[in-house]
């Protein structure tokens, strides 16, 4: 059963041929198809019972692994098969990311209803693939399976570190600067008028939600810059900043006037409380020392995402929001960010 790339694109979860008039063996054969030859550094690509790749000499290999889960992570009826099969790379590779770790590849599982339509499935892996081509990585095997439950997909990425150590969370310094990449706030709020039924969400805010970007390559150019702490921005920034705060054993202070506010936040109000507890931007919060801020700055690609500066890790407990840097203190919002329990 063939289906053109195009049309997975765009496709649905309803209609078709499901699932289970298909049977596994074809199936796992249909969805290794969409993920194409593994690359050469791969010594045993899908088809064996285990894949395996050749570690660099005297590098470091990097895991991590994400699980999407229908009306958890991802609602059907505003995305689009396609569309999570992209953001379930994507969460799993930002962690990666924020080690500045290159990712080289990644097995699926799947926990797939019965009913669920081939082409959907198809949509889906599709998704994966394209979103790991980004990163010059690939599908290299995984599992699938049936459940009465909803669909859940689980990815796990390989990455490396080749020419040094990774960045950690615990690796900051009291008058270290805070940076982030890219923009805050967008994600959360398409999120917030997806779940109300709008038809009104922006394009950009829909985009960056349902099919964020890769972070991988300014991740990389972070650790090499020399990144003291890093974390993924995918749970709010105040939370996540917590993490780096608490493995660090420093205190933070962000300064509100520095929050680089996704396009179009600030007239739709709530920008700022987006942007410090909405999860899911996938943007890389990193730690630099202040002697090295600004050959980072004057040497930031102009291919990479936009770089700002937006605090700083202080000597004194937790977290403190500041209207600009030594200007009057701003409350917190009660809530710092998603958990799931």
């Amino acid at each position: 059963m063939v289906f053109s790339k195009s049309s997975l694109r765009v496709t649905d979860w309803v209609g078709g041929e499901p699932v289970s008039t298909q049977g596994e063996s074809a199936l796992l054969d249909q969805l290794m198809e969409l993920a194409g030859p593994p690359p050469a550094a791969a010594e045993v690509g899908p088809g064996d019972d285990a894949a395996a790749w050749r570690a660099p000499k005297g590098g470091l290999m990097l895991w991590s692994t994400d699980t999407l889960c229908e009306d958890v992570d991802f609602r059907c009826r505003y995305q689009t098969p396609y569309q999570v099969g992209w953001k379930s790379w994507m969460a799993a590779v930002s962690d990666l990311s924020a080690m500045g770790a290159s990712p080289r590849g990644g097995l699926v599982a799947a926990l797939v209803p019965p009913g669920t339509s081939t082409e959907a499935l198809h949509a889906i892996q599709l998704g994966i693939v394209e979103a790991a081509a980004i990163d010059r990585a690939a599908v290299l095997g995984g599992d699938l399976s049936r459940t009465d439950g909803p669909l859940a997909l689980t990815v796990t990425v390989l990455g490396d570190v080749t020419d040094g150590s990774p960045v950690l969370l615990g690796g900051g310094s009291v008058g270290d600067l805070l940076v982030v990449t890219g923009t805050l706030g967008l994600a959360a709020a398409a999120l917030q008028l997806l779940e109300k039924g709008s038809d009104q969400v922006p394009v950009e805010w829909r985009r960056r939600f349902l099919e964020p970007p890769s972070r991988a390559e300014a991740g990389l150019a972070l650790r090499r810059a020399g990144a003291s702490a890093m974390t993924d921005v995918s749970d709010g920034l105040l939370l996540d900043l917590e993490r780096i705060c608490q493995a660090s054993r420093v205190g933070a202070e962000i300064w509100l006037d520095r929050l680089p506010l996704g396009r179009g936040l600030a007239e739709a109000g709530r920008g700022v409380e987006l942007a410090l507890t909405g999860g899911e931007d996938f943007e890389l919060l990193a730690a630099i020392p202040q002697d090295l801020i600004e050959e980072v700055v004057n040497g930031w690609g102009a291919e990479l995402p936009a770089l700002s500066i937006l605090g700083i890790l202080t000597d004194r407990e937790g977290l403190r929001l500041l209207s600009a840097r030594g200007g009057e203190p701003v409350e917190a919002p009660a809530a710092h960010g998603f958990r799931h329990f």
